[in-house]
């Protein structure tokens, strides 16, 4: 079972990760990127498979190992509850962002279809997150620097997966964007130390705003997305946020949302974020921010699986002083 939310209205926000080289996968962009210059194309994606909100806590239990320990819902009679105070917590997680930076270590791997590491390429970043309150709560860019304060584009390699944008997952439980899923309550469970509510969620097509962005040489391609939040019972602080591919029909009857023809299909594609509590000097109030991210993609037509490991720490205030150079 489970219940739509309660509220329509707000932005469009564009959700995107970045691929080096000529694609760009799943995340967060704000929406007056350079990808909104151009109408994407919607890959169409019905409601024809059982989404994650229609699985049973078994079912899930045996499809996610993550959710080892859950204690299964006996009924949804919390749900509304749940929403309404994690909406309020995810609109004020909004508001209230600041310009920050961040030490980011990242681990890129390239995998064999036989789970083998092919190649494993580790960097170091100042991960930067500038938020622009004048032009809206959603607003936001994101950078990477290296250690001379230079934007880290030189070091992209076009060869291999690089993403971002983790700051925007909890965008799918704003109480502006509820209405655009469907949700159900699958129980309880302790992670990081918090005990939880687990929430799943599936976007509805006929009513979803947000998109993923896929690109190819800047011509974007949209796909929806489902997921489990993971959310404290106690103060409604979201501790972790999975997502993937909404299902749609394929022949294989797989994940496996089709761009065009040439790009092949992406068979699977999931992202997990962990938030932990970060507090600056001077500020009274309590900001939770990405501590550790995975995401896994497959294009399906390669001998190539990519995963990448984040992690976050030494989060400082951004200010106007500290010198951006671009290159």
């Amino acid at each position: 079972m489970s219940t739509r939310g309660f509220f329509i209205c707000g932005c469009l926000v564009s959700v995107l990760c970045e691929f080096a080289g000529s694609r760009r996968l799943a995340g967060a962009a704000p929406a007056n990127s350079q990808l909104n210059d151009q109408a994407p194309q919607v890959a169409t994606v019905h409601r024809s498979q059982a989404s994650i909100v229609d699985k049973t806590p078994a079912e899930l239990l045996q499809a996610m190992p993550e959710l080892a320990g859950l204690e299964p819902a006996a009924s949804q009679e919390i749900l509304p509850e749940i929403l309404e105070n994690v909406g309020a917590k995810v609109e004020s997680y909004f508001r209230n962002v600041v310009s920050t930076s961040a030490r980011e270590e990242t681990i890129q791997e390239r995998i064999g279809l036989n789970g083998e590491v092919r190649e494993t390429l580790k960097q170091a970043f100042r991960y930067l997150v500038i938020a622009h309150p004048e032009k809206g709560p959603l607003d936001f860019e994101e950078y990477r620097t290296d250690k001379e304060n230079l934007t880290a584009g030189g070091h992209v390699r076009s060869d291999i997966l690089l993403t971002e944008g983790f700051v925007y997952v909890p965008i799918y439980l704003h109480p502006i964007y509820q209405d655009d899923s469907d949700f159900n309550y699958v129980g309880q469970q302790t992670v990081e130390g918090h005990k939880c509510y687990v929430v799943a969620f599936a976007q509805i097509p006929e009513f979803a705003r947000l998109r993923a962005r896929f690109t190819e040489d800047f011509k974007p391609y949209e796909i929806m997305l489902q997921g489990i939040g993971w959310i404290d019972v106690s103060s409604f602080q979201i501790i972790r946020m999975y997502l993937e591919p909404l299902p749609g029909p394929t022949p294989e009857g797989t994940i496996q949302p089709k761009f065009v023809d040439r790009l092949g299909s992406v068979k699977q594609y999931t992202t997990e974020v962990t938030y932990s509590e970060v507090r600056f000097k001077g500020i009274d109030v309590e900001f939770w921010l990405p501590s550790e991210a995975e995401v896994n993609f497959d294009f399906g037509d390669r001998e190539i699986k990519y995963r990448n490991h984040h992690r976050y720490s030494d989060y400082r205030l951004y200010t106007s002083q500290t010198k951006l150079i671009f290159r």
